[in-house]
């Protein structure tokens, strides 16, 4: 019976079909499906936090170089941009062919990409290679978000995207400062990390493709509601804004206090640490409350965090800002996710998918141009992200007391119970 299943998974005649048997044909392998799952949203982290601390030692090697102060930022940057202008791809390609093959392809581009700096001698054939592991971190992250949609739904939705960004966040904490001590042996040691994807394809291999084919025939049937969509995408670019002052202008910050750089590893892996916890905590709210008013309570201690740092004269001020603006991020990730799922047709889980990681990496990227501050006063930016996530929090907030609830969208609501 369970074979006969099996083989319908990819011959029956509905979406609703589809999906029924690929959750029911996984249950035998779940835990190490959702293990592949964290792992993978945990190596993603891995495209700018690997490389983050040996950026000084890139640049005092590579001094030379006409620009390369402004060259060797953007090896951390323009992975960021890369994913956001060719996510939307990546998701066409993970409706149409699978969700596996993608994830295969993206962590053979990923290890050829990310370890080129262990042969790789110009500057020039180093941002090549993060052009090529800006289109495998796309493929992953599209990839493994239409996966999980496709896998779970309803509150069990919400409680493992509470888990993969607490993956996420804790795959920074333990980068960023193993980044730095890798770093200590030279520039080229922290690009020996990206070889770690190759660890992952075996288990990526044993993960279920997806369900192509059957779902694509049902995009001229199916329509996402953009109206319901566009929304979280916003929210996620202007979370992205102000969220990512921390590791893009919070360095310049804590040197300005005197901080160390061994100290500073440490406090922005701790700022990640504390996101990872709430996210975990997160899973007791899916489902529970309305998405908009558990977004506008991360947005507002965001908002609360970066208002306490951009007021503080030493570490000891900073650090509760962080704990504050790090229980917010915690929040605020999974949530968007979660929401998004629930208004995403399933013919159309990974172009809706791969838009959401446009949205996030266009926010990395614009942040520091958006929320800048003048060398001499660091704290400026933090004043700025602080107003921006208090007015988003308290727009969320009043949306949820005087609007409908934000409902589901009636065609996925219908796979569902079908």
């Amino acid at each position: 019976m369970k074979n006969s299943r099996r083989s319908g998974m990819w011959n029956g005649h509905t979406r609703a079909q589809a999906a029924d048997t690929l959750r029911t044909t996984t249950l035998d392998s779940e835990p190490l499906i959702q293990l592949t799952l964290l792992l993978l949203s945990a190596l993603t982290v891995m495209a700018a936090a690997a490389i983050a601390p040996a950026l000084p030692a890139l640049e005092a090697h590579f001094a030379g170089v006409p620009n390369a102060h402004l060259l060797v930022k953007l090896l951390v940057t323009l992975v960021g941009l890369v994913i956001a202008l060719t996510a939307p791809i990546a998701g066409i390609l993970a409706d149409r062919f699978g969700r596996r093959p993608v994830l295969i392809v993206a962590l053979l581009l990923f290890t050829l990409g990310g370890a080129s700096g262990l042969i790789f001698n110009s500057l020039g054939a180093l941002l090549a290679g993060r052009i090529v592991l800006g289109l495998a971190v796309a493929g992953t992250m599209t990839a493994t978000g239409a996966l999980i949609n496709d896998l779970f739904s309803g509150p069990a939705r919400g409680q493992f995207l509470s888990r993969q960004a607490a993956a996420t966040n804790f795959g920074g904490a333990v980068l960023l400062p193993l980044g730095g001590v890798l770093a200590g042996f030279g520039w080229r040691v922290p690009f020996g990390l990206y070889l770690l994807a190759l660890l992952l394809l075996p288990l990526v291999w044993r993960l279920p493709p997806g369900v192509p084919g059957v779902a694509a025939n049902e995009t001229r049937k199916v329509r996402p509601r953009w109206g319901r969509v566009g929304p979280v995408y916003a929210l996620a670019l202007l979370y992205m804004l102000t969220f990512y002052l921390m590791p893009t202008q919070g360095p310049f910050l804590l040197a300005f206090l005197h901080v160390s750089p061994g100290t500073t590893g440490l406090i922005l892996g701790g700022f990640t640490l504390v996101a990872a916890l709430t996210s975990l905590l997160y899973a007791r709210l899916a489902g529970r409350f309305d998405a908009r008013r558990v977004a506008a309570l991360g947005f507002l201690s965001l908002g609360g965090g970066w208002l306490i740092v951009s007021r503080s004269d030493s570490l000891g001020g900073v650090l509760p800002g962080l704990l504050v603006g790090g229980l917010g991020a915690g929040l605020v990730f999974p949530n968007l996710y979660a929401w998004l799922a629930d208004v995403t047709p399933a013919a159309w889980r990974g172009r809706i998918t791969a838009g959401m990681s446009s949205a996030v990496f266009l926010g990395q990227f614009l942040s520091p141009l958006v929320l800048t501050s003048p060398p001499a006063r660091p704290a400026v930016g933090f004043v700025w992200g602080a107003a921006l996530a208090g007015v988003v929090g308290l727009g969320l907030l009043a949306s949820s007391v005087f609007g409908r609830r934000a409902p589901a969208d009636r065609t996925n609501a219908r796979e569902r119970v079908t």
